[in-house]
């Protein structure tokens, strides 16, 4: 922090420096800024006329499935907000149901209308584009 004080205001260095961040504090400056953000995604949301979502499920270099969902929605001005909404790791197994469940809950989280849905983008794993096609034939 104070390296980056030296670039942009070498002259109040001293202020920071005086300045205590325990980590209880940045935490909760971190949640405060988690919460705001979410409200403000609820809200365009809430104004969203369709939107679309994007999805990919895959393994990081742990070993862990994450699957990350990507949100895209118009308001009836026709401004669109484009938004990483998650990234969340999928505990045991991977089949569609496990992805439609996270899916689910996303949704209900972020209070996305289904029935605003008018697309859904996956990255074309069996899991997703199978027998049981979890996502598209549940909605």
């Amino acid at each position: 922090m104070l390296q980056v004080c030296d670039v942009l205001c070498p002259d109040k260095k001293n202020n920071f420096q005086t300045v205590s961040l325990s980590q209880k504090t940045v935490t909760s400056r971190i949640e405060a800024i988690d919460k705001n953000l979410t409200s403000q995604l609820e809200s365009k949301i809430g104004q969203f006329k369709f939107c679309s979502i994007a999805m990919d499920e895959s393994t990081d270099i742990n070993d862990t499935a994450q699957l990350v969902l990507f949100l895209r929605g118009v308001d009836e001005n026709f401004e669109i907000t484009e938004e990483l909404t998650c990234m969340r790791s999928l505990k045991g197994t991977t089949k569609g149901c496990d992805i439609f469940r996270e899916f689910q809950e996303e949704l209900l989280t972020l209070k996305v209308p289904i029935t605003n849905i008018c697309n859904i983008t996956t990255d074309g794993a069996p899991n997703m584009t199978g027998e049981k096609i979890w996502i598209s034939w549940t909605l």
